[in-house]
């Protein structure tokens, strides 16, 4: 029997869902349904493209700084030689869109599978540079023992329309429920690369795809699936926001940081869309520090580390 092939499921948003956040029980029972079945799931017309494209041109001119070294302590996830930079989007008065950082559709879905009042504890972005010359292992996000059960979420949005020409990202669907430690190369789990043999293994089954995602769509993942970053063979930066929500009562540590220039809308947006946005706060008054030299911290395991060991 040849392989399934296949796409994510594309929930299409009315304006008016995407304006208040209430879907439909139709779309929210599909994008429920296909987040447990595939471990993503896409909502199309989620935000408002006029905001895409300025946070694009935004984010344009730091990419820019970054690749011309004026930035330091740059990310660059899995070696700079596959071109994708963990780049800060710009934390500044502006910027900060309800629409993206307190989107009201994705806390619904996100709601309905995490519990009450997700929590945003991560925020950067995947800035795919053009013609690098490697991709990325197969891994998933989140490290070591994991509990069968959804703990944290990316909500990712490209700025421009992703393709597998510019580099949308590979993803295995279903992988996120259909996995065992074995499938891993380390052991002890503190890589989330999967094993070449696993990997061909479930090539037979459901092999990887390169989803087309229009801008003002955005993303639900599981951390648990399967997925890479792939080549760019375009001329054109693809940049993708990563924002991690964790189920509250996973009680992940990780605390974002925020510039104290923009305390007050960064405390505002948790009310919005009824989800914990929180952190720490750093003085950023006179330039004393660039949010593009944010360190990065990918922890997206928990605190409950003796309750997780006999889980």
């Amino acid at each position: 029997m040849p392989a399934r092939t296949d796409s994510p499921a594309v929930i299409k948003l009315s304006d008016e869902e995407r304006t208040t956040g209430v879907l439909t029980a139709s779309n929210l029972y599909e994008a429920v349904a296909a987040f447990h079945r595939d471990g993503l799931v896409v909502l199309d017309n989620a935000i408002p493209v006029q905001i895409i494209d300025k946070l694009n041109d935004r984010m344009m001119i730091d990419t820019d700084r970054i690749v011309k070294g004026t930035v330091k302590g740059v990310h660059w996830n899995q070696g700079i030689e596959c071109g994708n930079l963990s780049q800060v989007p710009p934390l500044e008065k502006g910027y900060m869109f309800p629409e993206i950082y307190a989107n009201k559709s994705a806390s619904t879905v996100l709601t309905n599978i995490l519990g009450p009042k997700p929590e945003l504890h991560y925020v950067r972005s995947n800035t795919l540079i053009g013609h690098a010359p490697e991709r990325q292992d197969v891994h998933k996000d989140i490290k070591g023992k994991h509990l069968p059960v959804p703990t944290a979420i990316a909500m990712n949005v490209c700025l421009i329309d992703a393709h597998a020409k510019n580099g949308s990202t590979e993803v295995w669907l279903g992988t996120h429920r259909e996995q065992s430690f074995d499938d891993f190369v380390d052991p002890t789990l503190k890589s989330g690369d999967v094993k070449k043999s696993s990997l061909e293994k479930r090539k037979l089954v459901r092999p990887p795809i390169q989803p087309n995602l229009k801008k003002g769509s955005l993303v639900l993942r599981d951390l648990r699936l399967w997925h890479a970053g792939m080549n760019n063979e375009t001329d054109d930066i693809r940049v993708m926001l990563a924002l991690v929500y964790s189920a509250s009562w996973y009680k992940n540590p990780l605390l974002p940081p925020w510039p104290v220039s923009i305390k007050s809308e960064i405390e505002s947006l948790g009310a919005i869309n009824n989800t914990w946005v929180g952190g720490t706060f750093y003085d950023d008054e006179g330039g004393k520090k660039d949010y593009l030299a944010i360190e990065f911290d990918g922890n997206f395991g928990t605190s409950m580390e003796d309750l997780m060991a006999i889980a």
